[in-house]
C-alpha cells in the first residue's frame, strides 16, 4: 500500500508510527525550489541524520531505502527553499515469500515443458515414419499397376492370334501368294506392335526414374528450401524478440540479453540509465554508484519502467520507448519534461535485490 508525506520547507513533522513502512523516494517540486540545495533531516533519539540533498538544476530526485517500525517516534524536515516529496509504501503484517512460492511454481512447469518436447519429439518420428511407408507403397502400386497393364496387352496379343488363326482356316481357298503376304503383313504388324508396346514400356519405365528421381530431388530441395525458410523464420523471431510493444505502447528493444536473476514485480532493482526526449536531449542519468533503486511494479516510478524493466535479466540491456500516457502525460515534468513527451531510455539491469 502507498505511503507518501510532503514536507514544507523549514517545517518539523513529528510522529509515532502507527504502522511500519517503508521510504522510497526523495522528490524535490521542481515548481517551488530555486537553485539552492534543500536538505532532508531525520530526527530519531535525539539525534539528526541527513538523508539527502536536493538541487534542482542537477538532483531533483534521490531513491532511499528506509524502514520505520510500528511504535517509533521520528521526525523529518526540509531546510531550504522547496518543497520535497517522500514516498514509500506500508509493510505488510504477514512477509509473505512471494519469489519461493514464484520459484517452486517455475520448477512444477519444467518438467511440463519437457514432457511436452519429448512428446512433441515422439509423435513427429512417428509421422516421419508413417510418411516413408506411404512413400514405398505408392511406389510398389504404381509397379504393379504397370505389371497388370503389359499382361493385359499379352492376352490382347493372344487374342488377336487366334483370331488370326480362325481367319486364315476360313480363306484356306486363297492362293499360298496371298497367305504369305497376309502372314508377313501381319508379322509386320506384330512386330510394329511388340516394338511400341516395347518402346511404351521404356518410356513409362524412363519416366517413372525420372519422377523417381525428381521426387528424390524434391525431397532434398525441399528440404533446403525449407532450411532456409526455417533460418529466416528464425531471424524474424529473433528481431521480433529484440524489438517489441507492450502494455500501454512501450516498446522494449533488448540491446544485450542478461544472465543473472530476473526482475520480478515486488523485488527491488537497481539500475544505471539515460533517459532522454525524442529530438535526443538527455534530461535525466544514473550511470555510477550503485545505480537507482526502487521497487518494481509498485508505482514507485512512472508505469512505462515498471512495464518495460520487468523480464530483465541481471547484465542485460534494453531501449525503453515510452508514450506519454505511460510516463508523464500531458503535464510533463516542467521544465524538464514538456507535456505529451515520449521518452527513450537505456537502462542497464545492475542488481535485483
Amino acid at each position: 500500500m502507498f505511503w507518501g508525506l510532503i514536507l514544507e520547507p523549514n517545517k518539523r513533522y513529528t510522529q509515532t508510527v502507527e504502522k511500519s513502512f517503508h521510504v522510497s523516494m526523495a522528490s524535490l517540486n521542481l515548481s517551488t525550489a530555486d537553485d539552492n540545495v534543500v536538505q532532508v533531516m531525520l530526527y530519531y533519539e535525539n539525534s539528526s541524520y541527513l538523508l539527502c540533498n536536493l538541487k534542482k538544476s542537477s538532483t531533483w530526485q534521490v531513491p532511499l531505502d528506509l524502514n520505520f517500525q510500528e511504535g517509533t517516534t521520528i521526525a523529518f524536515i526540509c531546510h531550504g527553499h522547496g518543497q520535497v516529496h517522500l514516498t514509500g509504501y506500508l509493510i505488510p503484517d504477514e512477509d509473505l515469500d512471494l519469489d519461493e512460492i514464484e520459484e517452486e511454481e517455475e520448477d512444477e512447469q519444467v518438467p511440463q515443458l519437457l514432457d511436452k518436447q519429448s512428446k512433441r519429439k515422439a509423435t513427429d518420428s512417428l509421422k516421419n515414419e508413417k510418411n516413408v511407408k506411404r512413400l514405398k507403397q505408392e511406389i510398389e502400386a504404381e509397379s504393379s499397376d504397370e505389371d497388370i497393364e503389359l499382361d493385359g496387352i499379352n492376352e490382347e496379343n493372344d487374342s488377336d492370334d487366334s483370331e488370326e488363326d480362325e481367319d486364315s482356316l476360313l480363306n484356306e481357298e486363297e492362293t499360298e501368294e496371298d497367305e504369305e503376304d497376309e502372314e508377313k503383313n501381319e508379322q509386320d504388324e506384330e512386330e510394329k506392335k511388340v516394338k511400341i508396346q516395347q518402346k511404351d514400356k521404356k518410356n513409362k519405365q524412363q519416366q517413372k526414374k525420372r519422377e523417381d528421381k525428381i521426387i528424390i530431388n524434391g525431397k532434398e530441395i525441399k528440404q533446403e528450401k525449407n532450411k532456409g525458410e526455417q533460418q529466416q523464420s528464425e531471424m524474424n523471431v529473433q528481431t521480433d524478440q529484440k524489438k517489441r510493444v507492450v502494455e500501454g505502447g512501450v516498446q522494449i528493444e533488448e540491446l544485450k540479453i542478461g544472465n543473472g536473476s530476473f526482475a520480478k514485480n515486488g523485488k527491488f532493482v537497481s539500475v544505471y540509465y539515460v533517459g532522454r526526449l525524442k529530438n535526443g536531449k538527455k534530461f535525466d542519468a544514473t550511470t555510477h554508484g550503485d545505480g537507482f533503486k526502487f521497487r518494481l511494479g509498485k508505482g514507485e516510478v512512472i508505469k512505462g519502467w515498471d512495464i518495460g524493466i520487468a523480464g530483465m535479466k541481471v547484465g542485460g540491456k534494453r531501449r525503453i520507448t515510452i508514450p506519454p500516457a505511460m510516463a508523464y502525460g500531458t503535464k510533463g515534468s516542467p521544465p524538464v519534461i514538456p507535456g505529451n513527451s515520449t521518452l527513450m531510455f537505456e537502462v542497464e539491469l545492475r542488481n535485483v535485490h
